[in-house]
């Protein structure tokens, strides 16, 4: 293909010449396809947001059909049903279109299948009188225009738009356009061959290849374009991999090529450098657009090219280090107000040695914390998400600190995080009558006790019988397992601070309830071994990895919460700030 790749404006073709070849099929597009089509445009006409609407490809070669005054038509590889389509729309508006536009010609189109094509386009009306039996593409075309009139008698009588304030978005008034995507191939490129190219589906037309078909249009050695495309392929692949991906970004990331994430953060960074009228970002082919403008000429395209690769670069070389892939994985995936960025982590990078480097990452990771608050005085109640950070930077750190494994950011993100209370909250919470015989049934295997045993035994016979418990009677031995016992003083233990609490996906949240100490260990165990993720510090927790001259493993007091606690501010020490030494 030639380096002829442009947007261009309705406006801009309506002088021009369309022949549609004889290998293509004719006209087929139906009243649904149509209706779409005028719905999109009605829609983004009402979006208030300005910029314009892309309208699918059209793939062109330039023929000479006069040399005597160099007179020009396109022969249209791709795209001639939307092409004849937003013909006829015109055809419909042309009365408008003449009187208010300045405009005397609208372009024309003939297929070479069907003679007579460009005149029945030209005089296409409702009067057109035509059976599928006798041309069934002229049949399509009058349908698409009778269709047309239809849509339009719809939206002008529930007052949705005008057939002028329609016109003037086709023609690009009101800081609106409707724009093509035109590629024009070279004189010495077989058509056909590029026709069953596109068709087979070898050219895919989405943002990342048309940003890859500036590159290879501006790349003119044949050697330096398979290396271009090597390069590509090796960054795409390398990006695909969710735990690579993941670290850098903590979006569902809904295109289907990874390398677009780079052109998005370079066309974040370059958009002041371009002129582009109306650009909206919420545009699926805003990097396109940023990118077309950018590359001018194989130079400019080199110098973006080597853009992309430095950036892979730094990627590479942040995942590929333990440190750095920990701070910048717990960066931008942490639910702070202060997230940081991907673009805020490699102008850091950029503008920075490594060791400030290290500094920087520190200091931003130290502004997604609390400030003027102890860390002993953040509770489940009131500081969910501020107890949420200092639990996922512990687990990150903690499993930085380990240098076997990588903390799996791509398996944290898929997970929506709840804080589990390692000691229960109570029993209070306990409402269901099938969540209190769980609990019973959970508490006669761990509870030592013979008194206690035997009352949990006599409660579930109740149960057994079909019958129901006496409540006060539940909540009372709860009460004897939960507290008194193992705490001492219970009344002046509060359960729902940091050192009572550990991350766990919601799921496996749920499958603990209010369980006693021992059963919830059992149960991490056994999610552990089944494939859940459970974060390192969340299983240390329960194996009471963090207590010292354990004594009791059934339990978890204050000594054990006071060791946890000691060990978080351990592992946190370089970012909670001397209060909390």
């Amino acid at each position: 293909m030639s380096e002829n790749l442009k947007l261009k404006p309705i406006s801009e073709i309506l002088e021009y010449d369309f022949f549609i070849p004889s290998y293509q099929r004719g006209y087929r597009w139906d009243t649904r396809q149509v209706e779409d089509l005028l719905e999109d445009i009605l829609e983004f006409s009402q979006n208030g947001k300005g910029g314009f609407y892309c309208l699918q490809p059209i793939v062109v070669k330039a023929e000479i059909i006069d040399k005597d005054i160099n007179k020009l038509r396109y022969r249209v590889i791709d795209g001639q049903q939307r092409l004849t389509t937003i013909f006829i729309i015109l055809k419909y508006l042309e009365k408008l279109l003449f009187e208010e536009h300045a405009v005397e010609h609208i372009y024309n189109i003939s297929y070479e299948t069907r003679i007579n094509s460009k005149n029945f386009l030209e005089q296409i009306n409702m009067d057109s009188d035509i059976s599928p039996n006798e041309n069934i593409d002229f049949y399509n075309m009058k349908n698409t225009y009778a269709t047309t009139e239809t849509w339009f008698q719809k939206v002008i009588k529930t007052k949705k738009i005008t057939k002028r304030k329609f016109l003037e978005i086709l023609m690009g008034a009101d800081q609106k356009d409707i724009k093509f995507i035109w590629y024009e191939i070279n004189n010495n490129e077989l058509e056909v061959d590029i026709f069953t190219r596109l068709n087979i589906g070898k050219i895919p037309l989405t943002n990342s290849e048309l940003i890859k078909a500036l590159f290879v249009l501006n790349t003119k050695e044949e050697n330096e374009r398979l290396k271009l495309t090597t390069e590509w392929d090796n960054i795409e692949y390398t990006l695909q991999d969710s735990k690579f991906f993941a670290f850098l970004n903590d979006s569902e990331y809904y295109k289907a090529t990874k390398i677009e994430f780079i052109f998005d953060l370079i066309a974040d960074i370059r958009k002041d450098d371009v002129k582009i009228e109306n650009l909206r970002t919420d545009d699926d082919k805003y990097s396109f657009y940023i990118f077309n403008d950018l590359i001018s000429n194989e130079e400019n395209s080199k110098r973006l090219w080597k853009t992309i690769k430095k950036y892979f670069r730094i990627f590479n070389e942040l995942y590929n280090s333990n440190t750095y892939y920990h701070l910048v994985g717990y960066l931008t995936n942490n639910n702070s107000s202060k997230k940081t960025s991907i673009k805020e982590v490699i102008k850091l990078f950029e503008d920075n040695n490594k060791d400030d480097f290290k500094v920087g990452l520190d200091n931003l990771i130290k502004k997604t914390l609390p400030k003027n608050k102890k860390l002993n005085d953040l509770n489940y109640k009131d500081d969910p998400k501020n107890v949420y950070n200092i639990l996922f930077l512990f687990n990150v750190i903690s499993t930085l600190n380990s240098k076997y494994v990588k903390y799996p950011f791509d398996k944290h993100k898929s997970e929506k995080w709840s804080l589990e209370h390692i000691h229960a909250q109570n029993s209070q919470q306990i409402k269901k009558e099938e969540h209190k015989k769980e609990l019973l049934i959970s508490e006669l295997n761990y509870v030592q006790d013979k008194q206690k045993k035997e009352k949990i035994q006599s409660l579930l016979d109740i149960y057994e019988k079909g019958e129901k418990i006496d409540h006060d009677e539940f909540y009372s031995l709860q009460d004897d397992i939960f507290g008194d016992d193992i705490f001492g003083d219970a009344v002046n233990v509060n359960l729902h601070t940091i050192n009572n609490l550990a991350l766990l996906s919601g799921n496996d949240n749920s499958t603990l309830n209010n369980s006693v100490f021992p059963a919830k260990r059992d149960k991490i165990i056994e999610l552990d071994s089944n494939g859940s993720f459970i974060p390192i510090g969340t299983k240390n927790v329960f194996l009471k990895y963090y207590s010292n001259d354990v004594k009791e493993a059934v339990q978890w007091n204050k000594e054990d919460m006071k060791s946890y606690f000691e060990a978080i501010k351990e592992v946190l020490k370089v970012y909670i700030g001397e209060e909390n030494e």
